[in-house]
């Protein structure tokens, strides 16, 4: 009976504050990004790395989370349409796969590709493996 009556008071005392946040004004930012992406890089000689990308907002644990969203938005996601970014590498043989997967402007995505060497990877992908 006595925890009828705590439930009832505080019940009471909870209705004057339900009408007040139902009409409060709306979030202008959306709640989750509209793309939220894991990437991978997985050398044959080394670890296996990853981290989280967001993107519309940019964000998650990427380091330059602005700029990979930045070149990820005219390929709609697909690193392996990005132009090779004229950087200087060795010919070190040591195959690396790259993986991005989630989802882009809310459409799931799976892209992967193999390059010679992590640093061919950073050529051809700019700062989207650059985390």
């Amino acid at each position: 009976m006595a925890r009828t009556r705590i439930l009832f008071a505080c019940l009471a005392l909870a209705a004057p504050l339900i009408p007040a946040t139902a009409h409060a004004a709306p979030l202008t930012a959306p709640l989750l990004p509209a793309s939220g992406l894991v990437l991978s890089l997985q050398p044959e000689m080394g670890t296996l790395s990853t981290t989280q990308l967001n993107c519309e907002p940019a964000g998650g644990l990427h380091k330059n989370a602005d700029q990979a969203c930045a070149q990820l938005a005219p390929v709609e996601g697909d690193f392996r349409r990005l132009e090779e970014t004229g950087a200087m590498c060795t010919m070190e043989l040591n195959p690396t796969k790259a993986t991005l997967r989630g989802k882009w402007r809310n459409k799931k995505i799976d892209f992967q590709q193999v390059y010679s060497n992590p640093c061919v990877v950073r050529a051809f992908t700019g700062k989207v493996f650059d985390y």
